[in-house]
């Protein structure tokens, strides 16, 4: 009836990272150092093919780009009124654009094969925002673009901004973009979810690191959408968010949204290195360290270098366990380990690999029960929690003329170990009529003895469900497009991905004492499920220029998914019925396209205004739970339209700037959580559909040393169809609001920035918050909760001054209680996830 099972010890560190990231470094530097002299004989600097005449710098550039098929971007606010000297037929481009920019405070960079941009010559330790590039180059559109030229969709936190707000964890940033949403799942979980466009399954917001979608395991529940992969943000170039369906550009299509993050990669352009150490204390909570370093190592001299990033952050608990006696159990350690290698044979190749590992800890579960008051909870578990991503991947770009080609290979491995309070669950099914049965028939048959049965199932209290998750995916992509110069833009590409997973699900019994789970582990349950996918598309954009500055762009992707799964029940759980679910194997296949149109107008202001229609596809898949009907066991694909028209409008130049977005989204067959009848298995099923109406504005202003930004999204999403009371949300009627959908969020920034002591002070602050919301659609829902409206503001203070830096900021400075969500299910009632309380830091930074 009980089962035994010894623990299993690893051994895997960051310098497992290290081990692959030296043999990887090892093998591109032979080859680099190896055909660096072949490729420097191949290779010729790109020549201007004819005379230019001199004349308008910014027409100068565009005829020395299509001479020399390279993609030249520059911001037209630079260049006007600026003139150029002719340059002569001949003329390597480099020493061409040095003579067109010579006199102006404008300079050239390389950032990729056959790609430059044009940036204002940056004062050093500047006191004014103006004196500072106000422009940088996104490629969130699969191309090098600046951002005042991409879609109004996208939305970009620079280097800069993560530094000064302290943003560490894939969690902040929803506190900076005012379109995402990060819905608190579990410990160390939540789901991302862009303008309302949230639900169970498959993520509906694609996470890239670089080149490479990151999918989550599927566990129990087939929903790898609960969890996010979370790398620490160190050492990062930017993030890039597109909103809306993404497929026309993207293989591994999103159904909300795109999330991308950029790493900075190695520069062989010279040596690099910087280290920061931080210290912070949270009122009524533990004290907090962090510590992070980069080295930058040119292998070959502008050809091959080497990065290492390396971190470990420790985050004081703050909830208290009045039941088991212990403070502050919710510790949160976090390594981090990355090598990355780049290696550039000459202008037109560019070879960038990074193997990288994260590893993320917390010690208890990070909620309080509402009942015990803020910070501190009852349950009469501990719940540690644990996971580690490793991936490796690698991206050659060429440019041979006028054609633009990427291809990226990528493996990972997610390891994740959780731990959920299953005391509630068992403790439910001690009038269960059927689980007396169950039991008296493990015992020799005969008939239901409740007072022997309760007195059974009160040896299995308290109760841990304990789920060690596994998850490898391997994928490749390649894309072929124009070099940009011409009046027709097209990129085509191919994908396909390799993805399996499994779960083992044990309920097990706990120590009442310590309500740390009992070793060797004792077993009343175990479950095991496996899943594969396999996906391929073939996509493709064409977008033509036309009068005006109008252009036209239409996108096509053609998908097929194989999903298979299979589970079985090797010790069944007698409380919750779990021998009910046979073992069996199951396959779903789905084929399809997805579409987009888009009509943009392209002002000689800068002024950027589009309409567009897209359409975005997640596929359905199967439920390997216990008492599912054949219906129920599977669960169709969910696809929506996004209608929308944006538009980034510079109002004073580049100092006041209005981005602003009307959207309408329709959503059919949505995919959503439903609950057994006792509580104690989740599943995916289908609603009849949903639509979503909002609205986005977002303005910034400059003016000298102050800087200014906010920005807002408001949605009323709602079902378009009654809903079966089959959901685990309680049944739906046509109208009602989606569930964990806030109405309004919004968020405020100010910065100023002054010259001190020989270098620049910064002072800065941020307030953030959502409208309320509900977890469930109906009202008479069960375990129905309103979570309250929030506001969180933080300040703080940057001094630079050549290669240091020190900031002492002060996160939630109001102190706010501030509920991110409050819910309730079987598992638990009113569990809270709140705001960190007020939290003190100090950190000390060194670039060299």
């Amino acid at each position: 009836m009980t089962g035994l099972m010894t623990r299993g010890r690893t051994t895997a560190t960051i310098g497992a990272v290290a081990a692959r990231g030296v043999a990887l470094t090892a093998a591109i530097g032979v080859a680099g150092l190896w055909s660096a002299p072949i490729a420097a004989q191949r290779a010729s600097p790109r020549r201007v093919a004819h005379d230019i005449p001199a004349g308008p710098l910014d027409v100068v550039l565009r005829r020395l780009a299509v001479e020399t098929d390279e993609q030249i971007l520059v911001d037209p606010a630079l260049v006007v009124g600026r003139r150029a000297p002719p340059l002569a037929r001949g003329l390597p481009v480099g020493a061409a654009l040095d003579t067109a920019l010579a006199g102006h405070p404008l300079v050239a960079r390389r950032v990729g094969p056959g790609v430059l941009v044009i940036e204002r010559v940056a004062a050093p330790d500047a006191g004014d925002w103006a004196a500072t590039p106000a422009d940088i180059v996104v490629t969130a559109e699969r191309r090098p673009t600046l951002l005042s030229a991409a879609a109004p969709s996208l939305a970009v936190i620079s280097a800069a901004t993560l530094e000064e707000t302290r943003t560490v964890e894939r969690r902040a940033l929803a506190r900076l973009l005012p379109a995402l949403t990060a819905t608190n799942t579990g410990p160390l979980q939540q789901r991302l979810s862009v303008r309302g466009v949230i639900g169970t399954g498959e993520g509906t917001v694609g996470v890239y690191y670089g080149e490479v979608p990151v999918t989550a395991p599927s566990g129990t529940g087939f929903d790898p959408g609960a969890m996010t992969p979370d790398v620490d943000l160190i050492d990062v170039e930017r993030i890039e968010l597109l909103k809306g369906p993404q497929g026309t550009l993207y293989g591994a299509s999103s159904l909300g949204g795109t999330l991308r993050t950029l790493f900075r990669q190695a520069d062989a352009g010279g040596f690099a290195a910087d280290g920061a150490v931080e210290l912070g204390t949270t009122r009524g909570g533990g004290p907090s360290a962090a510590l992070s370093a980069m080295v930058n190592v040119p292998v070959v001299a502008d050809r091959l270098a080497v990065r290492v990033v390396a971190g470990r952050r420790r985050t004081g608990g703050v909830t208290d366990n009045v039941r088991l006696g212990y403070r502050d159990g919710d510790v949160v350690t976090r390594d981090s380990g990355r090598i990355g290698v780049s290696w550039t044979p000459d202008p037109r190749w560019r070879v960038d690999a990074i193997v990288l590992e994260q590893r993320n800890r917390i010690d208890d579960a990070g909620t309080w029960r509402w009942e015990a008051g803020p910070q501190r909870t009852d349950v009469p578990v501990r719940l540690p929690n644990s996971d580690r991503l490793r991936l490796a991947s690698a991206t050659v770009r060429w440019a041979p003329g006028a054609v633009r080609v990427t291809a990226t290979a990528s493996h990972y491995a997610w390891r994740t170990m959780r731990q959920i309070d299953f005391t509630s669950v068992m403790a439910a099914q001690r009038d269960s009529i059927a689980a007396c049965g169950r039991y008296a028939a493990s015992v020799g048959g005969g008939a239901c003895d409740l007072a022997a049965y309760r007195g059974w199932l009160a040896t299995r209290l308290p109760a841990v469900l304990f789920q060690p998750m596994t998850m490898r995916s391997t994928s490749a992509e390649a894309r072929v497009s124009d070099d940009g110069n011409g009046a027709w833009r097209w990129t085509l590409g191919a994908f396909a991905e390799h993805r399996v997973d499994g779960v083992s699900s044990y309920a097990v019994r706990a120590d009442a004492g310590s309500g740390r789970v009992i070793w060797p582990l004792d077993v009343t349950g175990l479950r095991l499920i496996d899943t594969r996918l396999d996906q391929q598309a073939l996509y493709g954009e064409v977008t033509r220029e036309l009068p005006a500055g109008l252009s036209a762009t239409v996108g096509m992707r053609g998908y097929r998914y194989v999903r298979a799964a299979g589970g079985s029940v090797p010790l069944p759980n007698i409380a919750t019925g779990t021998g009910n679910g046979a073992s069996a194997r199951y396959r779903t296949v789905a084929t399809g396209s997805n579409l987009k149109a888009a009509l943009a107008w392209r002002g000689k202001g800068g002024a950027v205004v589009q309409l567009s229609a897209a359409e975005g596809f997640r596929p359905g898949g199967v439920n390997i739970t216990p008492e599912l009907s054949d219906a129920e066991r599977v669960y169709r694909a969910d696809r929506l339209w996004n209608y929308e028209l944006g538009m980034r409008v510079p109002v004073a130049g580049p100092t006041v700037g209005i981005e602003s977005a009307l959207f309408h989204i329709d959503w059919r067959d949505t995919i959503f959580v439903a609950a057994s009848a006792n509580g104690a298995f989740l599943y995916n099923t289908n609603l009849g559909g949903a639509h979503i109406d909002g609205a986005e504005a977002r303005v910034t202003a400059t003016h000298g040393a102050l800087r200014l930004a906010a920005g807002a999204t408001v949605l009323d999403a709602r079902l378009s169809r009654d809903t079966p009371a089959a959901s685990g949300d309680g049944a739906g009627l046509r109208g009602d609001p989606l569930p964990n959908v806030p109405t309004l969020t919004w968020v405020v920034s100010a910065d100023l920035r002054r010259r001190a002591g020989g270098g620049t002070l910064t002072v800065g602050a941020v307030a953030s918050g959502n409208g309320g919301f509900a977890t469930t659609f109906s009202a008479q829902a069960a375990y129905r909760e309103y979570t309250p409206a929030r506001t969180l503001a933080d300040v703080y203070a940057l001094y630079r001054r050549g290669g240091w830096s020190a900031r002492l900021g002060i996160d939630n400075v109001a102190d706010a209680v501030a509920p991110a969500r409050i819910v309730s299910s079987a598992f638990g009632v009113r569990q809270v996830y709140s705001a960190r309380p007020r939290t003190v830091t100090l950190t000390l930074a060194r670039e060299y």
